[in-house]
């Protein structure tokens, strides 16, 4: 039996498909509650999941409306682009623009504790949503993890590094704004030089093995963060 905010969450994206546009105000939390007959709990916890999937976002101060479907809006949880896009609704793809087994540059090989000149499977992709492109992705994981040898590339990597007993638990990332190369710009399909936001991302096993080195490039009219933070009060 689902829990009552999911009930909640369920009723609310159904109105959203069925008579709401992109930047429509939702009702507010007591209206929610009424509604529902819930707690102001539930209703929160409902639209939390809501926002986590990029249905609905959040301004302070003002309520909550809903989402574009042109913008792919992630929240800080660890997800993989394939689970991205299925909890949004749109159908995950990719092209495959290099595959091989390389020598790790000293950046990736330094990030994942290895020899400097150890080998790694490098993968990048085109990632598309809905078969419009949304990031370029290039992913570096040691030989002892994954071989590409064992790789499927019709399959998540996530899924086949859980399958391998190195499960993605944890990850540090970095974001940043950078302009896109000319090469770039041509894949995403973008104007030359448009501005694009750059995210690296080091993963580890819930034993604290580092098992993943990986660079994304977003299209920043497409894809964007939400943080959540709180201010210590002393």
């Amino acid at each position: 039996m689902p829990h009552k905010y999911e009930e909640v969450a369920a009723s609310i994206r159904e109105s959203i498909a069925q008579s709401m546009s992109p930047h429509d105000a939702l009702a507010s939390e007591r209206e929610l509650m009424a509604i529902h007959g819930v707690s102001r709990m539930t209703v929160r916890k409902a639209i939390a999941t809501l926002v986590d999937e990029g249905r609905v976002y959040n301004v302070h101060g003002s309520g909550t409306y809903v989402g574009s479907a042109d913008i792919f809006s992630k929240t800080p949880k660890l997800t993989s682009f394939t689970e991205d896009m299925i909890s949004r609704g749109s159908v995950p793809s990719s092209r495959v623009l290099e595959l091989a087994r390389v020598d790790a540059p000293d950046a990736v090989a330094a990030a994942l504790g290895l020899a400097a000149g150890a080998e790694v499977t490098h993968i990048r992709r085109l990632r598309l949503a809905d078969d419009v492109p949304i990031a370029i992705e290039d992913v570096y994981v040691p030989v002892s993890v994954l071989a590409i040898e064992s790789l499927n590339l019709g399959a998540s990597l996530y899924e086949q590094l859980r399958e391998a007993g190195h499960d993605v638990f944890r990850a540090e990332q970095e974001i940043k704004a950078i302009t896109l190369t000319d090469q770039e710009s041509q894949l995403l399909e973008v104007p030359a030089a448009e501005a694009a936001l750059a995210v690296t991302r080091v993963s580890s096993s819930r034993r604290g093995q580092l098992i993943e080195f990986a660079r994304t490039i977003y299209r920043s009219d497409r894809y964007t963060f939400q943080l959540a933070v709180t201010r210590d009060d002393k």
